[in-house]
């Protein structure tokens, strides 16, 4: 398995689509800081950090991971090359595993990167930084978490064998709709259950990560307080976000296994 993976990585050797979708990460503590530059002290740690996740993570890795999926799973097939793979013998399934694996490391990357250009970007602004470690293990957990949020629409993209227009479709329609539903009151005043804030992964991931910023003063304290009762525990959510990673995984071997050679 590892071979495969190591395999996939190949395929970006002539291509900067690997470099340049993690280099993305660094936009949004770019802007943060600019945005902060002239009010240092009215902010914290947290405030930069959670501004990261929200646009630099849940509204611009679900795309950015679904592209680098579309390319490495049609890779094959545009080549012609699907055929010669079988005959190592070497299982669709473990191709669509290693694909998989390939787009973990990437999204960890990109999540690990937004918090140490976090971690600079305090430096340059003069904010003090608590409870790093904690961030550092939030990263990586949103990485893999972030994943499994963008497998259901990987799997809508491999299953209408990428045509194009609609899989940017696809993709722009799940973005906009889990990013937009977690800031609303449905997507974050609302229990676990069987609703759209629990049947979308992003809300889900949002309602669990709030709880370990900090609650803030005045009117941020005052929406924090009224969304406690909301917080997503922890094992709720990896089990919730486990369920979309093993279903999605499931349905995209189903339909690769499908696929003409």
């Amino acid at each position: 398995m590892l071979k495969l993976i190591k395999c996939e990585f190949y395929k970006f050797k002539r291509r900067s689509l690997f470099v340049l979708a993690t280099l993305v990460a660094l936009v949004f503590p770019v802007v943060m800081t600019a945005l902060y530059w002239n009010i240092p002290t009215q902010v914290n740690y947290d405030n930069l950090f959670s501004g990261i996740v929200d646009y630099g993570d849940f509204l611009l890795l679900l795309p950015i991971l679904i592209v680098i999926a579309t390319s490495l799973f049609f890779t094959e097939t545009d080549n012609d090359t699907l055929k010669n793979l079988t005959t190592i013998p070497v299982s669709k399934s473990k191709i669509v595993v290693a694909k998989i694996g390939v787009m973990a490391i990437i999204s960890v990357a990109y999540t690990l990167l937004g918090f140490f250009a976090s971690v600079l970007c305090s430096k340059i602004l003069g904010i003090a930084m608590e409870n790093m470690a904690q961030k550092f293990v939030l990263s990586i957990g949103l990485g893999i978490m972030l994943l499994a949020a963008a497998l259901p629409c990987m799997a809508l993209v491999v299953w209408f064998n990428k045509s194009d227009l609609i899989s940017i479709v696809i993709t722009l329609f799940y973005t906009i709709i889990n990013y937009v539903i977690h800031v609303t009151d449905i997507g974050m005043l609302t229990p676990v259950g069987v609703n759209i804030g629990t049947i979308l992964p992003i809300p889900v991931i949002n309602r669990w990560i709030y709880q370990f910023y900090d609650e803030g003063n005045g009117a941020a304290a005052e929406f924090y307080n009224t969304m406690r009762p909301y917080f997503v525990p922890t094992h709720i959510c990896v089990c919730i976000i486990a369920l979309f990673l093993f279903v999605s995984i499931y349905a995209i071997i189903k339909i690769y296994n499908r696929r003409e050679i």
